[in-house]
């Protein structure tokens, strides 16, 4: 797969949006879901990366087990790409799991629920973690997420532990066809986290330029450049 042609397309793609959008680069983040890659390959995309940014790489991984396997290869086969990566988890995170989601990544992306911050912000040592709030906004049972409903308490209630850095709020759209629904969606996040004086994680290979009009801060990437076809 010649993800170099991806790559170099996609950015194109993202100058044009986002210059239609009058938004500057620098204010829109690109997370890679590198949840598809092998060590291998993941290594080889890091490396490409490098060649045509000239700047970190923002890498989001689904499973903790899966980001220490993937980043102890690369610091033993490829120490000269570890310190090029910026590691987020970007998938649900379990209890059991918190201390070694500590030591391997610099942000957290899926707080799903008020009891899973209290529970990483009484374990956090040194420095606040930066993370992001899971919104379900669409209110699908099939997508994990605060409450739309409960939010605003949570944030409240998040906003002032200790050990924990409330950076934004993430969201995914509804699985639909209607561009209507997912902008209104990706609006209904924008104007909650503007409240808050909060950046907003939205958009995914599928619905990323619909998200960069509606002033994500940050999108994610994956299927677009790592499978033929996908959501994110």
């Amino acid at each position: 797969m010649n993800y170099r042609e991806k790559l170099t397309d996609f950015f194109e793609i993202f100058e044009a949006v986002r210059y239609k959008c009058g938004r500057k680069a620098e204010d829109i983040s690109v997370l890679f879901a590198t949840k598809y890659l092998s060590e291998g390959e993941l290594a080889d995309f890091i490396r490409l990366f490098r060649q045509l940014k000239q700047e970190k790489m923002m890498i989001g991984e689904n499973r903790v087990q899966d980001a220490q396997e993937k980043f102890s290869f690369i610091k033993k086969s490829h120490p000269d790409l570890i310190d090029y990566i910026y590691p987020v988890l970007i998938g649900n995170l379990q209890k059991n799991k918190i201390n070694k989601a500590l030591s391997l990544f610099r942000e957290i992306h899926s707080i799903d629920s008020l009891e899973l911050a209290e529970a990483i912000n009484s374990r956090v040592s040194g420095a606040k973690m930066p993370a992001f709030l899971e919104i379900n906004i669409s209110g699908e049972k099939t997508k994990h997420g605060i409450d739309d409903n409960n939010a605003s308490e949570t944030i409240e209630r998040v906003k002032i532990m200790p050990n924990i850095q409330l950076a934004g709020l993430m969201t995914m759209a509804p699985y639909t066809e209607d561009k209507d629904l997912i902008r209104q969606t990706f609006r209904k996040l924008r104007q909650l986290a503007d409240r808050y004086q909060l950046k907003t994680s939205m958009g995914m290979s599928s619905d990323w330029q619909i998200a960069i009009e509606e002033g994500s801060d940050m999108i994610r990437i994956g299927s677009l450049i790592f499978l033929k076809s996908g959501k994110s």
